[in-house]
């Protein structure tokens, strides 16, 4: 395959090498779930795969294409994503028919649906057909941040990749060769916790505001005098996705402080530009509470990704921090 197709995708080079390999061998599987925390590339990565399988490079203007229920490039390559909060069944029988015409002889075509764990029962159960009797020479790229709300069933039938947060060095050679030599991109990837769509927005002077959010909701829950009011307060304009955001940050704090708190060395923490903070945290969130609330925030993602109004999701997890700190 055509290597290059990977150049604009920062870390994550052994995945690169695997899937160049099962290309080359003609081993791809018919149907693969990317998953892995948002903003680290997943999508990239399958467009680039995509490319290489139907010979071309492929959505070339994709952001473009946003709201879009089936975006198509030529017959032989389809986007879907989320219209509003799910994936709707209605795209799944517009793929369907697209998938019905028939396409060049030889050729494989691929599907890409990304936030799949969005999709609804009846498209969901679609899926599970088509995925126990895929069409010939059909590949389905199925992207998740959140693997664990995926049917069982779907899960089973399909090879996993997973996409863990970008290493300090790989994200330094894959700035190199995007924005050449010289840049100064330290405080980026100090901040960035291996997540390059953070690292390339602090570039662009967008800053890391919903880690601040969740450094926040750690230190209200922990230190305030009325936790539960001075929270609501602060959350009160969120969005769904910013509460998805969010979340995930809390998680990566936690992960961080239980790893200074066993004594590791630096090399392990993802958020380097936040350990005297999190330090200054550590006697207030004991081991069980970590863990606790590491359990809290997995069904608050899965609340919102079922659309429970986000009030209520933060109501329920502030509720919850607040009595494994000890409170009320």
């Amino acid at each position: 395959m055509d290597r290059t197709l990977f150049d604009s995708i920062i870390g994550h080079g052994r995945l690169k090498e695997q899937f160049a390999r099962l290309i080359d061998e003609d081993r791809v599987p018919h149907a693969m779930i990317f998953a892995g925390p948002a903003g680290v590339g997943k999508t990239m990565m399958a467009i680039a795969v995509a490319s290489a399988l139907v010979g071309r490079r492929v959505f070339p203007d994709l952001a473009s294409r946003e709201g879009e229920a089936v975006a198509g490039d030529k017959d032989d390559a389809f986007y879907l994503a989320p219209l509003g909060a799910m994936l709707k069944v209605d795209q799944f029988r517009q793929l369907q028919g697209e998938l019905a015409l028939q396409g060049e002889a030889g050729c494989r075509r691929v599907c890409i649906i990304d936030h799949v764990e969005t999709m609804n029962t009846e498209f969901a159960n679609r899926m599970l057909k088509i995925l126990e009797e895929p069409p010939s020479g059909v590949c389905f790229i199925l992207i998740t941040d959140q693997p664990d709300l995926l049917l069982p069933t779907i899960i089973s039938r399909c090879a996993r990749f997973t996409f863990d947060p970008v290493s300090d060095e790989e994200m330094r050679q894959g700035l190199r060769r995007l924005k050449g030599d010289g840049g100064n991109w330290e405080e980026a990837i100090l901040w960035g916790g291996g997540i390059v769509r953070t690292v390339l927005s602090y570039l662009e002077g967008q800053g890391t505001d919903k880690a601040h959010f969740a450094l926040d909701f750690l230190t209200i829950t922990a230190k305030h005098a009325c936790p539960y009011a001075k929270w609501l307060a602060v959350s009160a304009a969120l969005t769904d996705t910013e509460t998805t955001e969010i979340l995930g940050w809390i998680s990566l704090f936690l992960r961080d402080m239980a790893v200074l708190r066993s004594g590791a060395g630096r090399d392990y923490i993802r958020l380097k530009g936040y350990i005297h903070e999190m330090t200054e945290l550590l006697p207030y969130w004991t081991d069980d509470a970590v863990f606790g609330l590491s359990q809290v925030l997995d069904e608050g993602l899965e609340a919102v990704s079922r659309y429970v109004n986000v009030r209520l999701v933060w109501d329920y997890v502030c509720i919850r921090a607040i009595r494994l700190r000890g409170g009320f």
